[in-house]
């Protein structure tokens, strides 16, 4: 087993690194099956079907304390995965986070960057990646509260069970929003030293380009990491 872990990996699962999702989308695509009843039904949307989800991830729920002992791992590694989940979780994550790494291990946080989006806000500057519905003529404040991703445009619609999944499956929004003081401050907490703000592929974890998304830093991403107190 690998001793990097990956949480919230999407569709970047590198052999190197032990990969893990725990969204239903990953859920259902170990089971091929299921996943086309359920397209067929029209719960799961049909740009759904079509991602091809790769075969080395290992599911787990990231809301509930991480299945490996104290010390397993010489990194961890989440990107745009904290910000989903609600703040209490959040801080019962880093501090799994914490437990699972060996002294001296390192985590790597990246979320969007709260602090990149207000200014952008206030300068009026839209930002290029965010899809934006057809029918709005976007204000800098409309654009602010699609960036920020809290909720939808629209209330949930569709036949009465893709309605009552997406109801009550609503991981894809964002539930607490991060500057660089902040989440520094979230992680210290879980007992990480040395926290600081970091660049793109800027690490203390080597070979760090295996997993890290150039857009998803670059692109108003804020990069933070803390070393669990140890050896060298």
């Amino acid at each position: 087993m690998s001793r990097k872990l990956h949480l919230g990996c999407g569709l970047m699962a590198p052999q190197s690194w032990l990969n893990v999702d725990g969204s239903f989308n990953a859920k259902i695509a170990q089971h091929p099956k299921l996943r086309k009843i359920l397209g067929g039904l029209r719960i799961l949307p049909r740009h759904s079907l079509a991602v091809p989800w790769p075969t080395n991830v290992f599911i787990h729920d990231l809301r509930r304390p991480l299945p490996w002992s104290e010390g397993t791992f010489t990194a961890v590694y989440t990107s745009h995965l904290l910000e989903h989940v609600f703040l209490t979780e959040a801080r019962r994550l880093l501090a799994e986070c914490f437990r699972v790494l060996d002294s001296g291990g390192v985590a790597r946080v990246v979320v969007p960057d709260l602090d990149a989006a207000i200014k952008d806000y206030h300068i009026g500057r839209k930002h290029p990646l965010h899809d934006r519905p057809t029918d709005l003529n976007c204000t800098p404040g409309d654009d602010l509260n699609i960036r920020l991703l809290y909720h939808g445009t629209d209330p949930v619609r569709g036949p009465f069970f893709a309605r009552l999944y997406r109801s009550a499956s609503n991981f894809h929004e964002h539930k607490w929003m991060y500057d660089a003081p902040t989440l520094i401050r979230r992680m210290e907490e879980a007992g990480f030293k040395d926290v600081r703000q970091m660049g793109y592929l800027e690490s203390r974890i080597p070979d760090i380009g295996e997993v890290e998304q150039e857009m998803r830093v670059l692109d108003g991403g804020l990069v933070v990491e803390g070393v669990k107190p140890g050896r060298v």
